[in-house]
């Protein structure tokens, strides 16, 4: 990041440099204001010289059938956009052939984390954790939000430098598209309202598999993160609103894909658990 830091200074340097002799001169009003446009001029080429760095971090468990066609696509994506990149994949104890899937696409790109079978809240966190770039996100291995969605957050993150936190929504009244069965939309709007009554989080769809954090606001939420299952989304939510951290919600076209690992009959109990055990670490939140 050095070179180009020292290349936006460059551009302003001699900007600068062009208002000092303006100045020198004794050149006032009309070519005081051209100085002040060619500065303005010289940072936004400076903003746009600069390339974006990130991370993305994707969370895997038995993924062998399609974590290199993700992995594929996304290279394929960050290349085109000339992007600084790292790819971090979290195997979440896969009992496949996942590892050796990701060995085989290893690259200088891709960082391969392993941890013992413990949660996408784990997984997530820990690489997340060990991301090294500007802006941080986490995707499912999917690909069931359109990688596209990457390129628009971005932009919101350059243009509303106030937002630290973006999560994609799929159930925003507008500006958002999502292809799923109508008994997974019932359950999760569902666990929304449970999670607003009780947590006071007021978000359309805090379970989306597509958010984006800048490194600061990343470290300082997942550092507190406990939950290792499904419900860590409420969680880093929470965490963000207890702690001031602005978070903006955003319509995303998603589609379901099948083969997930989500079991609305068997995990939806833990997760309502989980927002219980959520509401009562309120003060080590704060106080972490």
């Amino acid at each position: 990041m050095t070179k180009k830091t020292n290349t936006y200074a460059n551009i302003i340097a001699a900007a600068s440099a062009n208002t000092n002799k303006y100045a020198e001169t004794g050149m006032t009003g009309t070519t005081t204001a051209a100085a002040k446009i060619a500065t303005t001029a010289a940072a936004n080429t400076a903003n746009k010289a600069v390339k974006p760095s990130l991370s993305i971090v994707i969370p895997a468990f038995n993924e062998e059938k399609r974590i290199k066609y993700t992995i594929s696509k996304l290279r394929t994506f960050l290349k085109l956009k000339k992007f600084d990149y790292e790819i971090i994949a979290v195997d979440d104890g896969s009992t496949d052939n996942t590892i050796n899937a990701l060995k085989d696409i290893s690259n200088s790109d891709l960082r391969i984390i392993t941890i013992t079978k413990s949660g996408k809240g784990a997984a997530v966190k820990s690489g997340i954790l060990a991301a090294n770039y500007e802006y941080i996100f986490f995707m499912d291995a999917d690909l069931s939000t359109d990688e596209q969605e990457i390129s628009r957050f971005i932009n919101i993150f350059k243009n509303e430098p106030d937002v630290d936190v973006i999560i994609g929504s799929r159930y925003l009244p507008e500006n958002s598209t999502i292809i799923q069965p109508p008994f997974r939309n019932m359950v999760g709007k569902t666990f929304s309202l449970l999670k607003s009554q009780l947590l006071g989080l007021n978000y359309y769809d805090s379970q989306c598999g597509f958010k984006a954090f800048r490194k600061e606001a990343a470290q300082k939420i997942f550092s507190k993160v406990t939950v290792k299952g499904f419900s860590f989304d409420v969680e880093v939510l929470y965490i963000a609103e207890l702690n001031k951290i602005k978070v903006k919600e955003t319509g995303v076209e998603w589609c379901h894909r099948t083969g997930g690992h989500v079991n609305i009959m068997i995990d939806s109990i833990p997760m309502i658990l989980d927002l219980f055990k959520i509401y009562l670490k309120k003060n080590y939140y704060l106080n972490q």
